[in-house]
C-alpha cells in the first residue's frame, strides 16, 4: 500500500520516508528522505546527526510507536533547523502516539520530509561566531613591481566534517585592515584598495559574498564559489583595480582566491582544508611617479557556526592559521 492520508502505514512506507525505501540502513537519493538530510548523507545533503530512532524497518516488519514517533521528532529536528520552530509540525502528525494504537499517514508529514530533502542547505539561523587571530604583513619598497601573497588555512577534522559544518549553514568570514606607514600616495591607494574596497567577505556553502567593500574596479566577484565549488585549483573570488589616487596607479590590484586540499572522504566532500589567499600587486609605472611603498596589511578569519538548538554539533573544532 501506498503512503497516502488516512491510510494506515507499512514498512515500506515508513522506509521511504526515513530511508528512500531501503530496507536497510543504506544512503539513497532515489527517493526524497530524512536519512539523507540528517544522517551522514551524501555531498550536499547530512548533517552527521544520529539517527538511530529512524532506523530501517525489515520489509516484512511492523512500524512500532517508538519508530513513528522517532520519524517525526527527527523530522521536526530538521525542520526546527532549517525554518524556526513555527514551521514544526504538531500533534496532529501522531507525536503523541502510544503503543497499540494505529498509526495513520499524515500527509503533512510525507512534505515535511520532501520539504527537509529539498532545503538540505538552507538554516533559519546562526550559532556563535568565533573571531580569529589578526594576521599582519608589512610591504615595503622603492620602484619596480612586488607581489605579495598571504595565505590563511582553515582546517577541519575530516572531509565529513567540514561537509557537516557548510551543509549546516556555516560560514567563513574574513576581515581586511592595512595601515599607511610611510603616507605615500602609493601606500595609501594599497591601503584603500585592501581596506575599502575589499574590506572582507565570506565563504558558504554553495556561494560566496566576494568582498564586503565598495569602489574600485573589480574584475572578479564569483558569487558561486563557495565550499562546493572549490578544489585543489586556487579560484579567485574577488579581484578589484585602484582607481582611488593618480591614474598611474590604477593597476594596482588586490585579490582573493579559495582553494582545497581535495577530496578526502566517501561521502562527496571536497576537501578537510580550505586555503584563503590574499594576493596584493604593484605594477611598474613611470619611475618618477613610483612613490615608495609601506604598508600593513591584515587579515582575520572569523569562523560562523552552525545552530545547536535543533542540531548536535558534527563538525567539531575548527583550526585556523
Amino acid at each position: 500500500m501506498s503512503y497516502t492520508s488516512g491510510g494506515i502505514i507499512q514498512a515500506n512506507d515508513y522506509n521511504n520516508l526515513a530511508w528512500g525505501g531501503n530496507a536497510t540502513n543504506t544512503y539513497s537519493g532515489t527517493i526524497k528522505n530524512l536519512a539523507m538530510v540528517m544522517g551522514t548523507g551524501i555531498g550536499i545533503r547530512g548533517y552527521g546527526q544520529t539517527i538511530t530512532a529512524i532506523n530501517a524497518v525489515t520489509a516484512a516488519g511492523t512500524v512500532t510507536a517508538t519508530q513513528w514517533a522517532g520519524l517525526v521528532h527527527t523530522l521536526n529536528k530538521a525542520l526546527g533547523h532549517q525554518s524556526g520552530s513555527g514551521a514544526q509540525l504538531a500533534s496532529g502528525s501522531n507525536i503523541g502516539i502510544t503503543a497499540g494504537a494505529t498509526i495513520a499517514a499524515f500527509a503533512n508529514v510525507a512534505t515535511g520530509v520532501t520539504t527537509v530533502y529539498d532545503n538540505a542547505n538552507l538554516a533559519a539561523t546562526n550559532g556563535s561566531t568565533v573571531t580569529g587571530t589578526t594576521f599582519t604583513q608589512g610591504i615595503t619598497g622603492g620602484a619596480g613591481t612586488f607581489t605579495q601573497i598571504t595565505t590563511r588555512t582553515i582546517t577541519f577534522a575530516s572531509g565529513d566534517a567540514a561537509r557537516y559544518f557548510f551543509n549546516a549553514g556555516g560560514k567563513l568570514n574574513w576581515v581586511c585592515s592595512a595601515t599607511n606607514n610611510n603616507g605615500t600616495l602609493r601606500s595609501a591607494d594599497l591601503v584603500t584598495s585592501w581596506s575599502t574596497n575589499q574590506a572582507g567577505g565570506t565563504i558558504l556553502g554553495s556561494g560566496a559574498v566576494p568582498r564586503t567593500g565598495t569602489g574600485g574596479t573589480q574584475s572578479s566577484n564569483v558569487t558561486t564559489q563557495g565550499y562546493w565549488a572549490s578544489s585543489t585549483t586556487a579560484a579567485v573570488v574577488s579581484q578589484i583595480a585602484s582607481n582611488n589616487y593618480r591614474y598611474e596607479y590604477n593597476q594596482d590590484h588586490t585579490n582573493v582566491r579559495i582553494a582545497t586540499n581535495g577530496v578526502q572522504g566517501a561521502s562527496g566532500d571536497v576537501g578537510s582544508i580550505i586555503y584563503l589567499t590574499f594576493g596584493t600587486s604593484k605594477t611598474t609605472v613611470f619611475e618618477g611617479l613610483n612613490d615608495a611603498v609601506d604598508v600593513t596589511l591584515s587579515t582575520r578569519v572569523d569562523v560562523v557556526l552552525p545552530e545547536t538548538t535543533f542540531l548536535a554539533n558534527t563538525w567539531g573544532v575548527i583550526g585556523v592559521t
